[in-house]
């Protein structure tokens, strides 16, 4: 990574936003949000996602101003209490901590009315989204993006000549239309070239071309095959992209598959969940269940689960005892703890840019911990932002105003904090300092007399939205657009 680079690098699209007018960010085509509305820095500013520090932190000396990189694990101001979901349940009023936020008959309302916003989570169930008319000028969009990027300088291709072959491999592409599970992680490539497509300077852990990365066990709609069927594009309910030679189920008809994705599910609230069988379930996915299996001592309490396979589906097992709380039968209720506490599970889990080795962004740990309560989030933090029981627009308030609608909205329900290009999940106040936890990639610490020092973190780590006080891309406080509630109402105000 180079110093010199300070364009957005904390989440997918925000660095191909920059040069885009809001119009053209709202065009009907899903992939135009996704290039558009990633984890990463707002239109015209060179602000990324979690990039920096807060006010006290200490200013170098003009002499000492880094020029390459540094490392951190925790940021600064944060305390190993801060990092313990108890210290901030601790802070509650009583019933609090345990209030359902979001009833469980409310749910499918709720992501019946998110699914209006433009870019949000559509069922991979619904046929429409192989209609050839939607299909077509969303991809003839993205490659006139892309293509017009890299001949005005604004993006490099990893290997000369790779998009004008993705070009090639799309203009040939025969349409499709089948439903399929993934069965490995599987990167999801914007065009179909898996060889880079980078901002100048070149960093390879920010590859532009990355949309996404999809669990084992999500369901995707396949819309083209290449002429040789190694690359599939798909939507996955969050986003459409290509797959490069992916392992997936066969074909599965909807009439076999929709029952199983309706009825008694598994729900993971961990990575590190695995079936007896040896096959690894993500947060953020559901596992159909089909049955019990005999429990007794040895196997303990037993599920019989469906997982998939490139064979299909097959049947599998998952010791419930064993599991213990990394897995859920059916959906958590969204209360302060549950959120909390799966957030909090995930600290120090690596970042990663669009999934980069099946990691999280800011917006895909939003995803996938929101899944847990079967609310259906964006993939993107723009279209997240747009969300929940209640979106409050803030940004042209004052820092004050901000922090006392903030503190209004925390005491009604959970809040999501979203600045453009960022996505955060707030915990809560201490000593007069904001809490929030999300996945970032570095910050910036503010050097006297030269430039701002950039510090790699490069995880899921809770920070206060101070963090950028004085650097470039100012404060997250500062940048604070949108607060995104969930929380008990009358109605829904999308």
């Amino acid at each position: 990574m180079r110093v010199g680079n300070r364009r957005a690098r904390s989440g997918v699209g925000a660095a191909m936003r920059g040069r885009l007018g809001i119009g053209w960010i709202r065009s009907s085509c899903p992939w135009v949000l996704w290039l558009g509305l990633g984890c990463g820095g707002t239109s015209g500013t060179p602000a990324d996602a979690g990039l920096e520090p807060p006010a006290s932190t200490p200013v170098a000396a003009a002499v000492e101003c880094p020029t390459e990189p540094l490392d951190a694990t925790v940021a600064p101001g944060t305390r190993p209490e801060h990092r313990d979901v108890e210290h901030w349940l601790a802070k509650l009023a009583p019933g609090q901590a345990d209030e359902v936020l979001v009833p469980p008959a409310a749910v499918a309302e709720l992501n019946a009315r998110s699914s209006e916003v433009e870019g949000a989570w559509r069922d991979p169930f619904d046929p429409s989204l192989a209609d050839p008319t939607a299909v077509t000028p969303g991809l003839t969009e993205r490659m006139g993006y892309l293509r017009a990027a890299v001949d005005e300088g604004r993006m490099v291709e990893g290997e000369a000549g790779s998009l004008a072959a993705a070009h090639a491999i799309e203009l040939r592409a025969a349409t499709a239309d089948e439903l399929r599970l993934v069965a490995e992680e599987a990167p999801l490539w914007c065009v179909a070239l898996d060889t880079g497509l980078y901002r100048p300077p070149v960093d390879p852990a920010f590859d532009r071309n990355r949309c996404a990365s999809l669990h084992p066990g999500e369901l995707v709609r396949v819309l083209r095959r290449s002429e040789d069927e190694s690359w599939l594009y798909v939507h996955s309910g969050h986003t459409t992209g290509w797959l490069h030679r992916p392992s997936l189920t066969p074909p599965l008809p909807a009439a076999h598959l929709r029952p199983l994705w309706e009825g008694p599910r598994l729900v993971p609230l961990r990575d590190d969940v695995r079936t007896e069988g040896g096959r690894r379930l993500r947060l953020g996915t559901k596992v159909p269940v089909v049955g019990q299996g005999p429990a007794s001592a040895e196997s303990g309490d037993v599920r019989r689960v469906l997982v998939p396979t490139p064979e299909g589906l097959v049947e599998d097992t998952v010791r419930i005892d064993a599991a213990g709380s990394r897995v859920s039968e059916g959906v958590l209720p969204l209360t302060r703890r549950n959120l909390w506490t799966l957030a909090l599970a995930e600290q120090d889990t690596p970042y990663g840019w669009g999934g980069t080795g099946g990691n999280r962004d800011c917006s895909r740990l939003v995803h996938d911990v929101m899944a847990s309560f079967g609310i259906e989030m964006a993939r993107h933090s723009g279209v997240q932002a747009k969300q929940g029981t209640r979106s409050i627009d803030v940004s042209a308030r004052s820092e004050e105003a901000k922090l006392a609608e903030l503190r209004r909205q925390a005491q009604r329900g959970a809040v999501l904090l979203h600045m453009p290009g960022h996505i955060m999940i707030y915990l809560g106040e201490e000593d007069g300092q904001h809490y929030a936890v999300s996945a970032i990639s570095e910050y910036l610490v503010p050097c006297s007399g030269g430039p701002d020092t950039v510090v790699r973190i490069g995880r899921v780590a809770v920070t206060t939205l101070e963090l950028g006080r004085g650097s470039e891309r100012t404060a997250y406080i500062e940048r604070l657009a949108t607060l995104v509630v969930f929380a008990p109402s009358g109605g829904f105000a999308l």
